[in-house]
């Protein structure tokens, strides 16, 4: 299973996916199962996710583990 790091081990917020995104660059975005952008609401976001606005990978915030890849449309 493959983990996102933290760049800074103080800041759970600064986060670098395996592609190199980091939250000052292309950014997460709050989504769905399917990595689909939602808005931050407790209607809209059911999930614990977040994606990768470069490659698309689904972030579970808890953990930082990739659970799943966004589908190209």
């Amino acid at each position: 299973m493959d983990y996102i790091s933290l760049t800074d081990s103080q800041d759970e917020g600064a986060w670098r996916c395996l592609c190199g995104n980091q939250p000052i660059t292309e950014g997460f975005f709050p989504c769905n199962e399917q990595g689909e952008q939602v808005e931050p609401t407790p209607e809209a976001w059911t999930t614990d996710c977040y994606v990768c606005d470069r490659c698309g990978r689904i972030i579970r915030q808890s953990d930082r583990q990739v659970v799943g890849q966004r589908m190209a449309p």
